[in-house]
């Protein structure tokens, strides 16, 4: 069965571990949290804790799994990869077909999602459980950093934490990290601002994080593919191609959203707080030059997009956005 992080714990402080919990998703910090708690909780010592690579090999982790433990109740057995191969998805789903009843076995990868067709998956889901650890939504990731920042006694402005989820991404372990420089860097002081923000970010750094999502509304081709070739130089294209994806959608979803508010009646102001746009005097006068059904008709191609990207591994990230963005300035 598939089961959330929060069900996975409460599970492991009841004392119930299943033969088998296989933990996917990219987001690192929350999967690397969870694996700590489980072996807090488990409570297993040197002779009956294992942990592996998985290019140790699926055979050398299986045989792992099938010893007795040594003077307790069950043994924990730990595989860790970024991707596990075919070949050992498949000995590992052919093992759960008779897990060992005392061991429990934690595989992990970095793989966005369970894939339908892949045995393993469907084989811990029957012997065990499988958790997606999702990176958080834009939206969640800087509510989160606001109370974060609360909790190590400062005031954080929700355009900085704006800014921290543009630059950085959403990985929690990556902003939490960011955030405590940022409080470092301002001292005494009760607040953090977007320039305090931005001045120590060390992770990625640019000049302006709103850029894209702005170009976008304001359909400008060149530099919409200029901004994209900026963001595509600066990190690895995997890093960069669902940020860049995420701030075009985001783009046409706040133009949307806010054509829909001002039709109900919704006050230029209410509508800035509930979209966050942040100081754009511009972004009105873009939104009404854009149609309703243009916007909807950009959003789909950008969830199209999307999902080619996620289930098509031969396609070029960059190549992919570059063609979205002329569809979406196409006049």
């Amino acid at each position: 069965m598939e089961l959330s992080a929060e069900a996975l714990l409460g599970e492991w402080k009841a004392g119930r571990f299943r033969p088998v919990y296989y933990l996917l998703g990219e987001e690192s910090a929350a999967k690397a949290q969870a694996l700590l708690e489980l072996k807090k909780l488990f409570g297993a010592d040197d002779f009956n804790r294992r942990e592996l690579d998985a290019q140790a090999g699926a055979q050398a982790a299986i045989a792992e799994a099938l010893t007795l433990p040594v003077l307790a109740e069950r043994r924990l057995v730990i595989v860790r990869g970024p991707r596990l191969p075919a070949e050992a998805r498949a000995a590992f789903a052919a093992y759960l077909e008779s897990p060992c009843a005392t061991t429990t076995l934690v595989l992990l990868c970095d793989d966005r999602r369970p894939d339908r067709r892949d045995p393993l998956a469907a084989a811990a889901a029957r012997a065990g459980a499988v958790c997606v650890f999702a990176p958080l939504d834009e939206g969640t990731a800087a509510e989160r950093l606001i109370a974060r920042a609360r909790e190590l006694g400062k005031t954080l402005a929700p355009r900085a934490a704006e800014a921290l989820v543009a630059e950085a991404g959403t990985d929690w372990g990556v902003l939490a990290g960011e955030l405590e420089k940022a409080a470092l860097f301002v001292g005494n002081a009760p607040g953090i601002g977007v320039e305090d923000a931005l001045q120590c970010l060390g992770y990625r750094k640019s000049a302006d994080p709103w850029a894209l999502e702005r170009l976008v509304q304001e359909r400008d081709l060149k530099a919409c593919l200029d901004q994209l070739a900026a963001l595509f130089a600066d990190g690895k294209p995997e890093d960069a191609v669902f940020r860049a994806l995420a701030q075009i959608r985001g783009a046409c979803l706040k133009q949307l959203k806010a054509k829909r508010l001002l039709r109900a009646g919704a006050a230029p102001r209410e509508i800035e707080t509930r979209l966050r746009i942040f100081y754009d005097r511009g972004f009105f006068a873009r939104a009404e030059r854009v149609g309703e059904e243009r916007l909807r008709r950009d959003l789909r191609r950008c969830l199209e997009v999307e999902a080619d990207l996620k289930s098509k591994s031969w396609l070029d990230p960059k190549l992919e956005l570059e063609r979205l963005v002329v569809e979406l300035c196409a006049a």
